[in-house]
């Protein structure tokens, strides 16, 4: 790449320029509300961008110009009869490729998983239409959502948007739509979360990305790998605008009593569990926690009860026991144009068993119960989002896992989760992961948006 993707609408990269360079849902929304805008011209500047610089990035598999058009249109005219459907109404919206979108295929990240259009739209896609939001197009990710560098080396790995000359992972599994993001080709993307999904390419590409808990975003008519962590989220730039987009794929309306306390308990990660770490994020991570103890809350040392590894590989099993069933009859064939990679990741579910499956989610439970008691003390638990900034592609070693496992944790346990940026390290972006109770969703929204403004004012 020779020069930085050009930002449109004022979305552009943020590397270098500050988290106020973005133009926001919420924003864009008042923007159209005013009249300033409509949404056919954002809708026609994100697809005009997408063509000029997806070419590059590789974000996207599949554009929908003529049918987004046609919705951005009929947005505008039920606006102008009087009627919003709410604060997406008319936003431009990417969704990754493993949701079903009636008259498309879902890609699942394969040349080998989708053969025919969708017969009707995945639960979460029908809510966010029927918010108002206008489906752009489908972005890349890693083939089957099984891998957290980003790669896919069927399809194409998406560009990482944060530096102009170099290959960087994107992170993954949801590459395509945080890329999509970071360079200002949409304003809000929705990705996949099964062991850190969301987070992790949010994280590298310096933007918002949250997993709600699981079961909260339904998954009927999204490919699984893992339907016991699998969960929907979006990835967007700012904290609001998760909230606003949390809200249209739940369902669901922050409740009155999400107020938080003035002085919140706040659980810091042992050091010695967040083992190894990059020098640039320890010291990232450690300059939001000083800040966040400053003005909103008093930190204390927490440590998980079992270490990170641990959580890391039970939850490994499950993704790839699960994995193996649905996708067996792919991975099975040699003859199957799959990644490698992600084929021999698939395949180590065959070796799990049915048994020990069973044992992994018995332990799972065990631990769940275990873990409970030692969070109530805190509200927050808060660690970085990722051991590593974004690594050049080349040095990708796909035969390790180091980029989840900060992450699995979260899905593990069952709590929801965000990752937000909290800095740059020599201009890579570096992600605060804050860990909430299962079902605190918004009251975990509303910490993060106070801890985001908090970094703002700083100069973050």
């Amino acid at each position: 790449m020779d020069e930085c993707p050009t930002p449109i609408l004022g979305l552009g990269t943020n590397v270098g320029k500050g988290r106020e360079m973005h133009r926001t849902v919420w924003q864009l929304g008042d923007d159209i509300a005013e009249g300033r805008t409509t949404s056919e011209a954002l809708v026609r500047r994100c697809i005009d961008a997408i063509a000029a610089i997806d070419p590059t990035l590789h974000a996207f598999v599949e554009v929908f110009e003529q049918s987004a058009i046609e919705a951005a249109r009929r947005s505008d005219d039920e606006r102008r009869r009087g009627t919003c459907r709410g604060p997406l109404h008319g936003i431009p919206v990417a969704v990754k490729s493993l949701a079903d979108i009636k008259g498309h295929v879902t890609g699942f990240g394969s040349r080998a998983y989708g053969k025919a259009p969708a017969l009707q739209s995945a639960v979460f896609v029908s809510r966010l239409v029927e918010a108002g939001a206008v489906i752009v197009g489908t972005t890349q990710m890693v083939e089957f959502a099984m891998g957290s560098w980003g790669t896919n080396y069927s399809l194409g790995t998406p560009w990482n948007p944060v530096d102009r000359n170099l290959h960087r992972v994107p992170g993954g599994s949801s590459s395509g739509s945080a890329v999509a993001v970071a360079a200002g080709l949409v304003p809000a993307a929705i990705g996949s979360d099964t062991g850190g999904s969301i987070r992790i390419p949010a994280s590298l590409c310096g933007v918002v990305g949250f997993k709600p808990t699981w079961g909260a975003v339904s998954n009927e008519g999204v490919a699984p790998l893992a339907p016991t962590l699998d969960t929907i989220g979006p990835i967007t730039n700012d904290v609001e605008d998760a909230r606003l987009i949390y809200s249209a794929l739940a369902d669901a309306t922050a409740p009155d009593s999400g107020t938080l306390m003035e002085r919140l308990r706040i659980g810091v990660i042992d050091h010695g569990q967040l083992q190894p770490l990059d020098r640039g994020v320890k010291e990232a991570f450690a300059r939001a926690v000083e800040m966040i103890a400053a003005e909103l809350g008093t930190p204390a040392a927490f440590r998980f009860p079992t270490d990170m590894a641990t959580y890391q590989k039970l939850s490994g099993e499950i993704i790839a026991y699960e994995g193996y069933q649905h996708l067996a009859h792919l991975v099975d064939d040699p003859d199957t144009p799959i990644d490698p990679y992600v084929r021999d990741r698939i395949l180590a579910g065959r070796a799990v068993g049915e048994a020990r499956y069973k044992e992994v989610l018995s332990e799972r439970a065990t631990m769940c119960e275990v873990f409970r008691p030692t969070f109530e003390a805190f509200d927050f638990l808060l660690l970085p989002t990722t051991p590593l900034p974004a690594v050049p592609l080349a040095e990708a070693d796909e035969s390790q896992i180091p980029m989840s496992r900060l992450t699995r944790v979260g899905n593990y346990l069952g709590l929801c989760a965000i990752s937000i940026p909290i800095g740059n390290r020599h201009k890579l972006p570096v992600g605060l992961q804050i860990l909430g109770r299962a079902g605190d969703d918004f009251r975990l929204l509303s910490f993060a948006a106070k801890v985001e403004a908090m970094l703002k004012s700083a100069g973050s």
